[in-house]
C-alpha cells in the first residue's frame, strides 16, 4: 500500500486540519455578514429601512452581501474538500483565497496611501472643528494630530498582520493541494504497478515476513 507523508504547518499540525479551520472560519464570517447584508438589502428594497441609506451606502450593502455570499460558498467548498479529500474543491478554494488576498492587499495599500498622503489633513480638520468652542486651539491641534498619527500606525500594523496570516493561509491551502496531488499520483502509480517519485512508500514490518518487511534485525 502507498502512503503519502502528511505535510505540516506550525511544525506539527497537518495542512488538512489547517484548511479545515480556515474554511470553517470563512464559513462563519461569510455566513454572518451575508445574512446581515441580505437583511439590509431586503429592508432597503421594501423601503422599511430607517434611516434610509444614501446611494453609496446602498451600493456598499449590495457589494457586501454578494461578496459575503461568495466567501460563504467558497469556504463551504473548501470545508467539503478538506473533509472528503476532493482535490478540485480544495484547489478552487486555494485559488479563490489567493485571489481574495491579492485584492485585499491592493485595497489595503490604497487605504494606507490615503492615510499618509490623502485624507489626513481633512480628518484632522474635522477633528479640530468638532472640538467645539472654549478649547485651546493649539491643544486641539496637537491632540488631533497625535490621535490621527497613532490611529494610522495601528491601522498599518493591523493590515500587515492580517496580510501575513492571509498569505500563510494561502500557503497552507496550496500545501494541501500538493499533498492531495501526491496521493492521487500514488494511487494511480500503484494501479499501474509502479511508484511515483513524489510518494513515500512505507513498508510496515510484520511477524514472519520476508525481508525487507520482517520485524527485528535484518
Amino acid at each position: 500500500m502507498v502512503y503519502v507523508r502528511s505535510r505540516k504547518f506550525c511544525c506539527c499540525l497537518p495542512v488538512r486540519f489547517g484548511v479545515f479551520c480556515e474554511a470553517l472560519i470563512g464559513l462563519a464570517i461569510g455566513g454572518l455578514f451575508a445574512v446581515g447584508g441580505w437583511i439590509v438589502v431586503h429592508d432597503m428594497m421594501k423601503g422599511t429601512l430607517n434611516p434610509p441609506l444614501s446611494g453609496n451606502e446602498r451600493t456598499a450593502a449590495w457589494i457586501l452581501s454578494v461578496v459575503s455570499t461568495l466567501i460563504f460558498l467558497i469556504s463551504l467548498g473548501g470545508l467539503v474538500g478538506s473533509l472528503w479529500k476532493i482535490l478540485s474543491l480544495v484547489g478552487l478554494y486555494a485559488g479563490a483565497i489567493t485571489f481574495a488576498t491579492v485584492l485585499d492587499i491592493a485595497s489595503g495599500i490604497y487605504v494606507v496611501y490615503q492615510l499618509f498622503h490623502g485624507e489626513g489633513a481633512a480628518d484632522i480638520s474635522k477633528c479640530e472643528a468638532n472640538a467645539g468652542t472654549g478649547v485651546n486651539k493649539d491643544f486641539t491641534s496637537f491632540a488631533c494630530n497625535a490621535s490621527f498619527k497613532t490611529a494610522r500606525i495601528v491601522v498599518v500594523v493591523i493590515y500587515a498582520l492580517f496580510w501575513l496570516f492571509s498569505i500563510y493561509g494561502c500557503h497552507i491551502a496550496f500545501e494541501y493541494v500538493g499533498q492531495l496531488r501526491e496521493e492521487k499520483e500514488g494511487g494511480d502509480s500503484e494501479k499501474r504497478g509502479g511508484a511515483s517519485s513524489n510518494v513515500t512508500i512505507v513498508n510496515t514490518p510484520y511477524p514472519f515476513a520476508a525481508a525487507p518487511n520482517t520485524m527485528g534485525p535484518r
